[in-house]
């Protein structure tokens, strides 16, 4: 009998360190993307890890979870809101999305409510290190946090530390673009996520924005490459935003921000 060469694939994928942990949704979608350019499974191998490389690996440094799972092993059973907040501090200074606004965290999400208005529950899609942020967000006691990405141990520890907080909702392991998120909210959070969308399937992050279920949607585009370079991205992503919003029925608010652009659609 003839194997799958996207079984072959994923296989070969699961055998990475570095992907490993990726939601099967995941390894199976970027398979078989790599076997349209590529039939023979190993070169398939080869696109596939460079395609997740750019989109997941490039953001992570390299034992960024372990040291997160260190960090709230720590915090015991019931840690108080000081240590909290020196556990997201610890955590999210090495991630490298996330630490760009670290300085200013509390400060970004109170900008934000100001415009969306209190948070009634929050979808943070696609959302990385943020639910560690969780501290900072200044969201309401029952205000319920659902989060989803595809690094199923990230989102574990995230969920730990979720629970620790004392928020409700869930975060789990998903990926958006093989099911989009069904769930809604009042408010959604799509922070430096579309351009990665867009790099695995074009028109990906548009698409998104039609399928996401809130009153208000916050999309957030980075303004300066990895390695701190301009390469002109906020007029590039000010028009792919431009692009991506065209023809939803919501209004559009500008939030200033030093080191992203922020955008909240919301319903009119």
């Amino acid at each position: 009998m003839t194997s799958d060469p996207r079984h072959d694939v994923v296989a070969d994928l699961r055998k990475s360190s570095k992907y490993a942990t990726l939601c099967e949704a995941t390894l199976e979608r970027t398979a078989a993307w790599a076997l349209t350019r590529h039939p023979r499974p190993k070169d398939a191998a080869k696109a596939a890890k460079r395609k997740l490389h750019q989109v997941f690996g490039a953001y992570l440094d390299p034992g960024a979870v372990a040291l997160a799972e260190r960090v709230v092993d720590d915090l015991g059973d019931k840690p108080d809101s000081t240590a909290l907040v020196e556990a997201a501090d610890a955590i999210l200074r090495h991630h490298a999305s996330s630490k760009e606004r670290l300085a200013g965290l509390s400060d970004f999400y109170q900008a934000l409510w100001r415009v969306t208005g209190t948070p009634a529950s929050v979808l943070d899609i696609a959302c990385g290190f943020s639910p560690f942020a969780l501290p900072k967000m200044g969201l309401a006691p029952d205000c319920p946090y659902d989060a989803i990405d595809i690094d199923t141990r990230l989102m574990a520890v995230a969920e730990r530390f979720r629970a620790l907080c004392g928020q409700p909702g869930r975060i789990e392991a998903g990926d958006v673009l093989a099911l989009p998120p069904e769930k809604g909210a009042d408010v959604a959070l799509v922070l430096k996520t579309l351009p990665c969308l867009d790099q695995q399937e074009s028109g990906a992050g548009a698409r998104l924005l039609r399928q996401i279920k809130a009153r208000a949607i916050v999309v957030t585009y980075p303004v300066r490459s990895l390695g701190g370079r301009d390469k002109n991205m906020a007029a590039t992503y000010r028009d792919s935003f431009a692009r991506a919003a065209a023809g939803l029925d919501r209004r559009v608010d500008e939030i200033e921000g030093e080191d992203e652009l922020v955008f909240v659609l919301t319903q009119l």
